[in-house]
């Protein structure tokens, strides 16, 4: 039997969410070791399944693209990120306990693009790479494991040839901040199709993506597999996925922003319509 199903960008990421918090390599590092989610809109819902309650989601990022421009959250205003140690939550920066870390321990990290040969990529406005400075390298000289919760909303054509360009030294004009991105081709990728495979048993295609009135960066699902899993799965998103609301909007003031930007410096009164 197939069945199929459109998920809103709010909605595909309750659905990582939820998927994510359930693997039970994650469930272990949570409550025997060290489960460390850097911010960002998507592993903020992450956060919120395994605490079993509500964080303030539109104020867990860094970087974001808000308004129609790529933005920086400023440090005052960014929720702390969740760092679990043995099923406790750690009042702590997760690279403080970089040093901490042994076997079965995990980073999610969230994701700016995705393709179809499993390269995610990651925008970094921070000229030190920012959490991918601070973790990738020092997750990979451990051999440990980086989830990247990155919904099909973002699938590009190829990462790696988008890498090829950018950087903040490099660009001339932007509309918006200044970025570099990173090219990671040995990550663990968690799309919908991921998530519908671990919690259901199904095989999902992205069959379609896009939409108005609401539904903009949609993508539509087909799931395949016994009719008892399709209904399964169909009834799990009827129930607990769709109505998702959209993540409310924050943006900083350009005037103190001390990220590169072409709005970087600017009064309220100043910005172009769509950014006041």
């Amino acid at each position: 039997m197939q069945g199929l199903f459109t998920l809103t960008p709010a909605e595909s990421k309750r659905l990582l969410g939820k998927a994510l918090a359930a693997l039970p390599e994650v469930q272990n590092a949570k409550m025997k070791g060290y489960l460390l989610i850097s911010r960002g809109s998507t592993t903020a819902y992450v956060a919120e399944e395994l605490l079993g309650e509500k964080v303030a989601k539109e104020r867990a990022m860094a970087g974001q693209v808000i308004r129609g421009v790529l933005c920086v959250l400023s440090a005052e205003e960014r929720a702390k990120p969740v760092t679990f140690h043995k099923g406790q939550v750690l009042p702590v920066e997760p690279g403080t306990v970089l040093d901490k870390l042994s076997r079965g321990d995990i980073v999610i990290k969230g994701g700016n693009a995705v393709d179809a040969f499993g390269n995610v990529g990651v925008l970094m406005a921070n000229p030190a790479g920012g959490t991918m400075g601070q973790f990738y390298m020092a997750m990979k000289a451990r051999g440990l494991e980086i989830i990247y919760p990155v919904g099909l909303e973002k699938l590009i054509p190829s990462v790696e040839e988008a890498a090829r360009y950018g950087g903040t030294l490099t660009l001339g004009r932007t509309i918006g901040a200044r970025v570099g991105l990173a090219c990671v081709a040995d990550g663990r990728v968690f799309t919908e199709i991921e998530a519908i495979e671990s919690l259901f048993g199904l095989d999902a295609v992205c069959y379609a993506a896009g939409g108005w009135g609401g539904a903009e960066g949609s993508v539509t699902l087909i799931v395949e597999g016994p009719d008892e899993d399709v209904n399964r799965c169909l009834d799990f998103i009827e129930q607990k996925i769709k109505g998702e609301p959209p993540l409310p909007g924050v943006k900083g003031p350009c005037k103190t922003c001390p990220i590169p930007c072409s709005f970087q410096g600017k009064d309220t009164k100043d910005l172009p319509d769509f950014l006041k």
